[in-house]
């Protein structure tokens, strides 16, 4: 692990603010300001309710929200980052979640390079089991158990403020190679079809979900992704 200062703006840049079918016009305007004043400047609208209301509410940060991209369906810019963030605020059954506080130091290090989404769902419910297939890496923001739910622009609020204070109280941080997500695929790729070989389908199967399961939770560097590689083509 080596030391590099991180490029403040370009981690700015390179994170994207994504709502995903943001039903109260006021959450969308109120985000934007919130944006602003902790100097991002992109924000995705999914299958938005934008209204006069959303830019009244913005106020000075309405052009946040005049430069927002907008789309019909969370697939049209799946292909267009290297790693995706989800929040939620329910346990999912066969998901790895993780406290905001824990994956921060990652996901900065990977916005220092890397274009970086982080999804936050609708009002009422959330980002659905379906959404949520789309990340890479699904965290949640720590809160009153008996009253977990935070409103969509305090949840931005949140996740924006604690990236810009962490980038404000520190100059440089240890910087993370960590492997895009279509060489950890090929990894998870290539452990399957080397178990496969080695083993019945259901074996392996259950050891693929296993091994798949464990390392989703590292956090792979691109060294740690070509070693595993070399271990299962030995292995092979």
């Amino acid at each position: 692990m080596s030391k590099l200062t991180l490029d403040r703006d370009k981690v700015f840049k390179n994170i994207h603010i994504v709502l995903v079918s943001p039903q109260v016009p006021e959450n969308i305007g109120l985000s934007a300001r919130i944006l602003k004043n902790t100097s991002f400047s992109n924000l995705i609208l999914i299958n938005p309710n934008l209204t006069n209301k959303s830019f009244e509410v913005a106020k000075r940060a309405r052009d946040i929200l005049e430069k927002a991209k907008i789309y019909n369906r969370l697939e049209e810019i799946k292909d267009s980052y290297h790693f995706i963030f989800a929040t939620t605020r329910r346990r999912r059954e066969f998901k790895v979640i993780y406290n905001f506080n824990y994956i921060l130091p990652q996901l900065v290090c990977l916005a220092s390079s890397k274009r970086i989404a982080i999804l936050f769902g609708k009002e009422n419910f959330g980002l659905s089991c379906q959404e949520l297939e789309f990340a890479d890496s699904i965290f949640y923001i720590s809160a009153n158990k008996s009253f977990p739910s935070y409103n969509l622009a305090f949840s931005v609020g949140i996740v924006c403020y604690e990236i810009f204070r962490f980038l404000e109280d520190t100059f440089s941080r240890p910087y993370l190679n960590l492997a895009e997500r279509k060489d950890i695929q090929a990894l998870f790729d290539f452990i399957n079809a080397t178990l496969t070989r080695k083993f019945s389908k259901e074996v392996a199967t259950s050891i693929s979900k296993i091994l798949v399961g464990l390392l989703k939770r590292t956090h792979l560097t691109k060294k740690e992704c070509k070693i595993l590689k070399f271990l299962f083509l030995k292995i092979s």
